[in-house]
């Protein structure tokens, strides 16, 4: 792996512009199927999504932002290119924060990822959540996790209805995602 990406890195530092073909060529059908299984997107926000994430990559090696991969291409790839297919659902507005942390849990993602990563990213979920407020932290487990519906959070919160217990759990997750997101930008740009 590690071998491997540099020479990946002195090809494209070389000019020789036909690995990041061979890349976009190697993962292009794998990740259009990884992306309408799991985002249920269109053949061509796929392509798209696809070609920014080769792009990023090949920009970050240009400027030395990626000097270093701890993971393997295709999973660095496949990572770009999930967030640019998740901005595209988000301008869309085709993607709630539910599918956001149901997608951040990694139920159908993990597949894709190698186990350590997917134990890295439910360890930074398990962290941001640890910072949050008390009230954030219990609304967030008792749904997400112990699968409580609102009226049982609402009960065990003391809130006065299940709208108040939706309403709070929207906010618990704008900050969570936000967290993330910052999270996502420090790793991958």
């Amino acid at each position: 792996m590690g071998e491997n990406f540099q020479n990946i890195i002195q090809e494209i530092k070389s000019g020789n512009d036909d690995i990041l073909n061979s890349l976009y060529e190697q993962y292009r059908n794998e990740f259009i199927a990884f992306s309408a299984k799991n985002f249920n997107t269109q053949n061509e926000q796929s392509k798209d999504a696809f070609q920014e994430a080769i792009l990023d990559f090949y920009q970050n090696i240009i400027t030395g932002k990626l000097v270093e991969l701890t993971s393997s291409a295709k999973t660095y790839l496949f990572q770009i290119g999930r967030n640019k297919v998740l901005n595209i659902l988000k301008k869309e507005q085709r993607l709630t924060y539910l599918e956001d942390l149901q997608l951040i849990k990694g139920q159908e993602y993990e597949s894709f990822v190698e186990e350590d990563e997917a134990a890295f990213t439910q360890e930074q979920i398990q962290s941001i959540i640890s910072e949050m407020a008390a009230d954030c932290q219990k609304v967030l487990k008792l749904y997400y996790f112990n699968e409580y519906d609102m009226e049982s959070i609402a009960v065990e919160m003391n809130y006065k209805n299940a709208n108040t217990a939706k309403s709070k759990k929207s906010l618990c997750m704008k900050k969570l995602i936000s967290k993330l997101n910052e999270l996502k930008e420090k790793m991958y740009l």
